[in-house]
């Protein structure tokens, strides 16, 4: 298998549910994100158990985000050039040693704030090199004119695993303070089985591996030359770092929020689980929703939708599944965006250059998300946990307000979300702008 996407037109696709290579990277990485939403959950807990400070707690969760975000573009030029297979198992049994790590640390009662930290941190490095090498491997298992179910389905199971992993997470957390990075662990170790196992080729091809290859300093930012000439990407890029920022703390101050007003771990997980509920009503809806709702609307949906939604949790924090509840319909047409987004740039990127594009645009992604729980934590500290919400809040309605004056959210109207229209013509012509040394022979 080349790896390159097939037409719409292709007569008689089987369903994606007979592919066997989708379903096992599918349920693999299924168990995986239901291991990340447990520990996720119970990583602010334990640090807030253990010293009392919001503050600690999101020193723990940037330094994950600092790994993350350092490591993306030297895992995307990886994933152009090594085997990535070799990657994804080698960062899958980093992840589960560091989880299990934190397991053994927090079995005997050291759950110390330099260890965790960097406990975190070597997780974040191997969660890039994993995402570096996973990258184009939906592209290569699943046929062009799947690629859209192919991501609202990724969709559905990041949302039903989030939606298990929160209530879960706050239960084990409850039990033993341990149990849930033992689970975090073993889920590590699933997804690496489903590694092993996927029979299609992942690449690189050896054709692309005898091209030769420029130093690696410029291979380095051969993804952001290829995204500063494609439209869609730059606003995607834009758009989507500074949401990310801003629920990012979102996320931190949720647990953090409801914690301060006495909500119990479990309660905690049963509104994460609310609000997961309705982020996965979103995704089952999500064919019907983008057959009928262009991406211009969804992106000006969204952002209102989060502004009131977040602006709402600061009188409904007394009440956690309220809570939930407020932010869960504040979320509910993300799902159906990220798969017009997601399929978009997977269909408009070659093959030989999908892995540092896509880690490229989730490097700048991130770049901004690792300060937020450090930065909302110490703002809860010294203000209340309000002020940081209230500044969320804010912040979301200037967004919403700048998407209505921005070109690029206009030319949404016209993308299909597979790549053609006006954002894919943008695509073709913005290939001749990356420089000649750092193209790929196709």
């Amino acid at each position: 298998m080349n790896g390159e996407p097939r037409r719409a037109s292709e007569p008689d696709l089987p369903s994606l549910w007979r592919n066997r290579d989708y379903n096992l990277w599918w349920s693999g990485t299924a168990v995986s994100t239901l291991g990340t939403g447990v520990s996720r959950l119970a990583f602010p807990l334990l640090m807030l158990a253990a010293t009392g400070s919001a503050g600690a707690a999101g020193v723990v969760g940037t330094c994950g985000n600092v790994g993350l975000v350092a490591g993306l573009l030297p895992a995307g030029v990886a994933g152009d050039r090594y085997s990535r297979r070799a990657l994804l198992i080698g960062a899958s049994l980093i992840q589960l040693a560091a989880m299990g790590t934190v397991c053994w640390a927090v079995a005997g009662g050291r759950p110390w704030l330099p260890l965790m930290a960097f406990l975190a941190l070597v997780e974040g490095l191997a969660a890039a090199a994993f995402a570096g090498a996973a990258a184009p491997l939906v592209r290569r298992i699943v046929p062009g004119a799947q690629l859209k179910a192919a991501f609202a389905r990724a969709e559905v199971r990041d949302h039903g695993a989030q939606l298990a992993g929160a209530p879960l997470g706050g239960t084990l957390f409850a039990l033993a303070r341990w149990a849930p990075f033992l689970a975090d662990a073993l889920s590590y170790a699933a997804v690496t089985v489903a590694c092993v196992l996927i029979r299609t080729p992942m690449g690189p091809d050896p054709a692309e591996r005898a091209v030769r290859r420029p130093p690696l300093r410029r291979d380095l930012g051969a993804g952001l030359a290829f995204v500063r000439g494609v439209a869609f990407l730059r606003f995607a890029l834009v758009w989507s770092a500074l949401i990310n920022l801003l629920f990012t703390g979102i996320a931190f101050l949720f647990i953090v929020t409801l914690r301060h007003h006495g909500a119990s771990p479990s309660e905690i997980g049963a509104a994460e689980g609310i609000a997961t509920a309705c982020g996965l009503a979103g995704a089952l809806a999500c064919g019907w929703v983008m057959r009928r709702v262009s991406g211009h609307r969804l992106v000006l949906l969204v952002s209102w939708m989060l502004a009131f939604g977040v602006a709402g949790l600061v009188p409904l924090a007394r009440w956690p599944l309220a809570a939930g509840l407020c932010l869960g319909v504040s979320i509910v047409f993300l799902t159906p965006l990220n798969a017009v987004f997601g399929a978009a740039m997977v269909a408009m990127v070659p093959d030989a250059m999908t892995a540092r594009v896509l880690t490229s645009v989730n490097m700048a992604v991130q770049s901004c998300g690792w300060l937020a729980p450090v930065l909302c934590g110490a703002l809860a500290d010294a203000f209340g946990v309000e002020v940081p919400l209230i500044a969320i809040a804010v912040g979301l309605t200037v967004l919403a307000v700048a998407n209505h004056l921005v070109p690029a959210v206009g030319q949404l109207a016209e993308m299909s979300g597979d790549g053609t229209g006006e954002a894919g013509e943008d695509a073709g012509a913005a290939e001749p702008r990356v420089d000649p040394d750092e193209r790929i022979a196709r």
